[in-house]
C-alpha cells in the first residue's frame, strides 16, 4: 500500500515535469548565430540579413547567404543557397523557408535531401519537410533513391520516380503518384499509384501496373509484390483482376527457348533466387506454352484453376482443374511436329521433361465431367494430304492429254488448203 500511495503522489509531478519539458521545447527561441550584415526592412519586425547567415532552433540549424527574418511570424525566407541540417539528415537547395511554429522547412531549386546514414536520397525541384513527423513531400519532378548495403559491400539501390512522392522517413514508407516508375536491379515496375514499404519489403501498385524482370512480365488491375528479407530480389507477386503473366527462357546449348503465358482473374507467383517456382491462376484460367522455333504450335491449358510448377525456371508439372481442357503437340528430335494430344476432364495432371521441353505424361480425372483424350497423327494427315494432291495433279494431267489428242484428230480446213497450194507450186516449177 505505501508503494501505491507514493506512486499516486509522484504521478502528478511526473506529468507536470513532462508538460514543462514539452513547453520548453515548443517555446525555445529561433536564434540567429551570425550574419555579415543586418538591416531593418521597411516592414516592421522584418530584418534583412546577408553574408554567411546562420540560424539555430533546437536541434536544427540552417545556413544561407541572404535571408528575410519575420520575427513576429518566427519564419525565415532564404535565398542564394540553403543548407538545412537536422539530427537525422540534411536538405540542400537554392532557396529555403523555415517556419518555427509549424516546424516545417521548404526548399526549392535543385533540391537534394538525404540522411546521415546515407540510406536514402531525394532529388527534385521542391520539397517540404515536417521535422516532427519526419515526412518529406516532393510535388515537382521528384526522385527517391533508397540504398541498402549488402554484406559483400555492394550497394543495392531502389529508385522511385513520379510526379509526386511522399516519404515517411520514420517508417521508411513511400507513396508515389502519377507516372510512377520503380527500378531495382533487373526489376522495373510502372503504375499510376504506388506504395513502397521498405521496412517490411513490399510494394503495392494500382492503375495500369506492370512488372518486368529479366524473364518475366506481369500486368493486371493491381499488383502486390513482396521482396525477400534483404530487399534485393522478388519473393512473390499477386496480380488481381485481368491478370496476365509471361515467363520466358532463352535458348541454351542448341536447345530452343520457351515461352509460358497465363491469364485469369487472379494470378499468384512465387520466386526463389530470381527464378519462378510456382504460378497459380484462378477463375477463367487459361494458359499456353510453346518453343520459340515453333511459335505456331501452342500447347493450350484451360480450366477454372491452373497451377504451374517450375524447376530452375523450366516447366516441371501442371494441374488444370475444373472443366479442364488441354492440347499438346508432340515434337520429334528433328524438330518436326508429329502429332497432338487433346484431353478433357475435371482435372488434368501434366508432367514435363525439362530437358526436352516436352510433355512427359498426362493423367486425366473425370469427376463431374467425363474424362476423354485422343491423339491426332499429324504426319499421317500430312501424308494423306500430299497423296490427295498427287492424285489431283495426275487427274489434271490426264484430262489435258485427252483434250490435246482430241483437238489434233479434228481436220483443219485452212491447213489442208495450204498443203494443196504448196504441191501445185512445186509441180509448176518442175514443168519450167
Amino acid at each position: 500500500m505505501p508503494l501505491r500511495r507514493n506512486f499516486r503522489r509522484l504521478l502528478p509531478l511526473l506529468l507536470v515535469m513532462l508538460f514543462a519539458t514539452s513547453a520548453v521545447a515548443q517555446s525555445s527561441p529561433l536564434i540567429m548565430k551570425h550574419a555579415d550584415s543586418l538591416a531593418v526592412a521597411r516592414k516592421r519586425g522584418t530584418l534583412l540579413l546577408q553574408g554567411r547567415v546562420h540560424f539555430i532552433h533546437d536541434s536544427v540549424q540552417f545556413r544561407t547567404q541572404r535571408a528575410f527574418w519575420h520575427k513576429d511570424a518566427e519564419s525565415v525566407q532564404c535565398s542564394g543557397g540553403f543548407l538545412f541540417t537536422h539530427p537525422s539528415g540534411y536538405i540542400k537547395a537554392q532557396n529555403g523557408h523555415y517556419q518555427k511554429k509549424a516546424g516545417i522547412a521548404t526548399a526549392s531549386g535543385d533540391v537534394h535531401a538525404g540522411d546521415s546514414a546515407s540510406s536514402y536520397l531525394f532529388t527534385g525541384e521542391y520539397l517540404e519537410y515536417d521535422r516532427e513527423k519526419e515526412i518529406l513531400t516532393m510535388p515537382q519532378k521528384p526522385k527517391l533513391y533508397q540504398f541498402e548495403k549488402q554484406k559483400s559491400g555492394k550497394i543495392d539501390t531502389v529508385t522511385i520516380s513520379a510526379k509526386r512522392i511522399i516519404y515517411n522517413k520514420k517508417d521508411a514508407f513511400a507513396q508515389a503518384f502519377d507516372s510512377v516508375k520503380v527500378t531495382q536491379n533487373d526489376m522495373v515496375v510502372t503504375c499510376d499509384t504506388g506504395f513502397f514499404d521498405r521496412k517490411n519489403n513490399w510494394l503495392s501498385m494500382k492503375g495500369h501496373p506492370t512488372c518486368d524482370m529479366k524473364n518475366y512480365h506481369l500486368t493486371g488491375d493491381s499488383i502486390f509484390l513482396v521482396l525477400d528479407s534483404a530487399g534485393k530480389s522478388l519473393k512473390s507477386a499477386l496480380v488481381i483482376r485481368n491478370a496476365h503473366g509471361v515467363q520466358q527462357e532463352d535458348p541454351k546449348r542448341n536447345a530452343p527457348g520457351s515461352v509460358t503465358e497465363a491469364f485469369g482473374d487472379t494470378l499468384y507467383a512465387e520466386f526463389s533466387s530470381d527464378k519462378i517456382e510456382r504460378l497459380y491462376v484462378n477463375l477463367n484460367a487459361r494458359g499456353f506454352f510453346y518453343e520459340t522455333d515453333l511459335k505456331d504450335y501452342r500447347n493450350l491449358m484451360d480450366g477454372d484453376r491452373l497451377d504451374l510448377y517450375f524447376n530452375q525456371g523450366k516447366m516441371d508439372r501442371a494441374v488444370v482443374s475444373g472443366k479442364a481442357q488441354s492440347t499438346y503437340f508432340y515434337v520429334k528430335k528433328d524438330r518436326s511436329v508429329a502429332g497432338k494430344n487433346e484431353a478433357a476432364g475435371d482435372t488434368i495432371h501434366i508432367l514435363f521433361d525439362a530437358q526436352k521441353n516436352a510433355v512427359k505424361s498426362l493423367r486425366l480425372l473425370g469427376g463431374g465431367a467425363m474424362a476423354s483424350g485422343r491423339y491426332i497423327d499429324m504426319e499421317k494427315e500430312q501424308r494423306n494430304k500430299k497423296a490427295l494432291e498427287a492424285d489431283s495433279l495426275k487427274a489434271d494431267a490426264s484430262d489435258k492429254n485427252f483434250s490435246d489428242k482430241k483437238f489434233s484428230d479434228k481436220p483443219n480446213p485452212h491447213l489442208e488448203m495450204m498443203k494443196k497450194l504448196h504441191k501445185k507450186n512445186i509441180k509448176k516449177a518442175k514443168d519450167l
